[in-house]
């Protein structure tokens, strides 16, 4: 299990948001902010006190910072509010994202490790790609690649012993 807290900030800090605590009705928030977003996570034991609690918690952050968000201009248009918790839950973080008023949201639960709080911030994350690198020996799949073209020069293509004009006439190349 995660502090799930810290590694926000830490994943919301690496993305380059500025973060800071403040508390809100018991709990403390880490509000993020960057040139386009701004937005409140606030970290709830279980699923059942995240769905008591999500849209008291939204109204209390919105009338701290009013004053912030009016001067936020265009950035007020992405206001996030993230509810996260560790413990897993029955399909209810829908439930939060589908309501559309004062704030776009993000529900998740169940978040056990560093990728699956990433998982549920990549709506507000920078594009990310992480390529997947196959464990397969890339010698036997350039072999497969030359059989599916020039079945005749498979073998012989990657042969050191079989001189380079023989493999280029297998491969039908001029010599």
């Amino acid at each position: 299990m995660i502090d799930l807290q810290s590694t926000l900030q830490v994943v919301l800090q690496e993305s380059g948001y500025r973060t800071w605590l403040i508390p809100v009705d018991g709990l403390v928030a880490v509000c993020f902010e960057d040139e386009g977003i701004m937005g409140f996570a606030c970290v709830f034991e279980d699923a059942a006190t995240l769905l008591a609690r999500w849209q008291i918690i939204e109204t209390a952050l919105l009338t701290q910072y009013a004053p912030h968000l009016q001067d936020a201009g265009d950035k007020a248009w992405n206001v996030y509010c993230l509810f996260l918790c560790s413990a897993p839950a029955n399909e209810t973080d829908n439930w939060v994202e589908e309501n559309l008023e004062l704030t776009r949201k993000i529900a998740a639960c169940g978040l056990a490790g560093h990728d699956d709080l990433v998982g549920a911030l990549l709506p507000v994350l920078p594009l990310q790609y992480r390529p997947v690198l196959s464990t397969e020996d890339l010698t036997e799949r350039l072999r497969k690649r030359i059989t599916a073209i020039f079945p005749a020069a498979s073998t012989a293509a990657l042969d050191d012993k079989i001189p380079p004009t023989e493999v280029a006439r297998l491969l039908g190349a001029p010599t």
